[in-house]
């Protein structure tokens, strides 16, 4: 398909989170398709792009035009013979999960317990719950930092939040040697973009645990400032799923938080790849 067929529509009047119609994924080696794909993921920080039917094998060899995929330390989770895949899904098999059913039930950015946290991560939605829930609320980080005081951006430069993953997840936990491979990593309370060149804040929910180097309570009390700045409605934008969607979000100026759904009566299940990216700074 020709790239010039490919629409680009701003869903925001802020213009973070745009749709894509008109593209095909299928196809990695279109240059003039994945450049009008990169564009509007760097104007917009998250785009979905429509009504996509891609095999395993394409959705990887369409990510990995951004750069080198990572990995999950969650194995159990991964899709069969496809490792860069990670199943979100409440589907069972022989009486467990096969991927992450609440994946994601928190404010958060993908990986920043790693020392290159995600540069981006796709979701392909395969199946959605039929009654529409399971939505997916994004935060534009860059315009948040950009909406602080000039007190607290001065009193923010410099920082440094220590991010780790140890929490559990629905039927199980980490072992303990994924733990032992996840020791965390700190990372600036704000950093900038490497291609954009915007600043942004960079908060993690549960995985930043604290300000490096504040106390304990001083430490707490000026995240909840800053996520409930975040969360306001200036900020935040809510994707209803339709199946077929592919939603490619920008880690670096944004956090998510998807939302729970009857996962007793409804199926959701996706596959994700994530592109590694560099050293926050």
């Amino acid at each position: 398909m020709s790239a010039c067929a490919i629409q680009v529509n701003p869903l925001s009047d802020s213009g973070f989170f745009a749709e894509v119609v008109g593209a095909d994924l299928r196809d990695p080696g279109d240059d003039a398709q994945f450049d009008k794909i990169k564009a509007a993921h760097l104007a917009h920080g998250v785009i979905v792009i429509r009504d996509q039917t891609m095999t395993p094998v394409q959705q990887i060899a369409f990510s990995k035009r951004f750069g080198p995929l990572a990995i999950h330390v969650l194995e159990d989770q991964l899709l069969a013979g496809h490792p860069e895949i990670l199943l979100v899904s409440n589907k069972t098999k022989d009486g467990k999960y096969v991927g992450l059913p609440d994946a994601g039930r928190y404010w958060h950015t993908d990986q920043s317990y790693e020392p290159k946290p995600a540069l981006g991560s796709f979701l392909f939605a395969k199946e959605i719950p039929a009654d529409g829930s399971g939505d997916t609320l994004f935060c534009d980080m860059a315009a948040a930092y950009e909406a602080l005081s000039n007190e607290m951006k001065q009193r923010l430069n410099g920082l440094q939040g220590m991010h780790i993953y140890n929490h559990s997840h629905k039927a199980f936990h980490l072992s303990d040697a994924q733990r032992d491979r996840l020791p965390g990593s700190q990372h600036p309370i704000i950093r900038t973009h490497p291609e954009t060149g915007r600043k942004a804040l960079y908060l993690g929910g549960k995985i930043l645990k604290y300000v490096i180097d504040m106390d304990e309570a001083d430490s707490a009390a000026l995240l909840d400032t800053l996520y409930a700045h975040c969360m306001s409605d200036a900020f935040v934008y809510r994707h209803k799923w339709t199946q077929g969607d592919v939603v490619f979000w920008d880690n670096r100026c944004t956090m998510h938080f998807a939302q729970p759904y009857d996962d007793a009566n409804y199926t959701r299940h996706m596959h994700r790849t994530t592109v590694q990216g560099d050293v926050p700074v």
